[in-house]
């Protein structure tokens, strides 16, 4: 019987700094290589805080733009405020903000389709900016024995 083990790399450099992201704007990290031999899912780290009390949907979006040879990217919004296009960016999950404290959660990409180049969109749905706010990622990779 073959037995999968996964292995969690370490935690990236930074990715993107959300910096003070305004409400209803969005922000994407430089595109990822995720080399030839493509991990099994990648772990993505977001943490952030609301500059005062969030308002309406409470929450930061994390998306997905896939590329398979890093020049055709899928559609989708990656800076500004425009949301028309949004429906296109494969969306992770999202980030729940509730106060004004710090905020943590990760997430996995698993279930995205497999391709060799991402991009992490971050859209500020909280409906305050942020003070500060950061994404990290780290590569979990397998071994079958």
């Amino acid at each position: 019987m073959t037995i999968q083990t996964l292995a969690q790399g370490t935690r990236s450099s930074l990715v993107l700094d959300l910096g003070t992201l305004a409400a209803g704007t969005y922000i994407t990290t430089a595109a990822i290589d995720l080399g030839a031999a493509i991990p099994l899912d990648e772990t993505i780290e977001v943490f952030a805080d609301a500059n005062g009390a969030p308002t309406g949907n409470k929450q930061l979006k994390v998306f997905a733009k896939l590329s398979l040879d890093n020049t055709n990217w899928g559609s989708g919004p990656e800076t500004g405020t425009t949301a028309t296009e949004e429906a296109d960016l494969h969306l992770i999950d999202v980030l729940p903000m509730n106060d004004t404290n710090l905020h943590r959660k990760f997430f996995s990409t698993r279930g995205l389709p497999v391709t060799r180049y991402v991009k992490f969109v971050i859209k500020n749905d909280l409906g305050v900016a942020l003070t500060s706010g950061s994404v990290y990622r780290a590569d979990i990779t397998g071994v079958a024995t």
